[in-house]
């Protein structure tokens, strides 16, 4: 529960999810081409930036606005709107994974050139329960 979180500003589901998601997988952050959080909240994408290992505690406000999550950017983040502007149906998550396959095949509206790694990242439980899928175009 929210109430029982030891820190407001970090979620340790998104954590351990996405350590042992990156570890299966064996990527890394820099391998990652294509980023998706859900984003219930507006809090969201930040706490998946620092809790998921791309942005350090505390930068993620300066590397949002330095446009890195833009389409363009190092970082392309959410690239359907996410679920505050694409839309929200309750279960969000399923789009979130229908714009992370869309960027591996090629088929994104808001297509990421060159893409390999999508990372789709999502939230339940109110911020106690959290997955991490790893996807790619390529072999492993």
């Amino acid at each position: 529960m929210v109430s029982q979180m030891a820190d407001f500003t970090s979620s340790r589901a998104f954590r351990v999810a996405g350590a042992k998601a990156f570890a299966e997988a064996g990527i890394t952050h820099k391998d990652v081409d294509h980023l998706m959080i859900y984003d219930a909240f507006a809090h969201l994408p930040i706490y998946g930036l620092e809790d998921l290992g791309f942005v350090r505690a505390a930068r993620p406000a300066p590397f949002i606005a330095g446009h890195n999550t833009a389409p363009a950017g190092k970082l392309p983040l959410n690239t359907n709107g996410g679920g505050l502007s694409y839309m929200h149906s309750g279960m969000y998550g399923m789009y979130a994974l229908q714009e992370s396959v869309r960027q591996m095949r090629g088929t994104a509206p808001a297509q990421i050139p060159g893409a390999k790694i999508s990372v789709c990242h999502g939230v339940g439980g109110m911020f106690a329960a959290s997955g991490t899928i790893i996807m790619s175009n390529e072999p492993p």
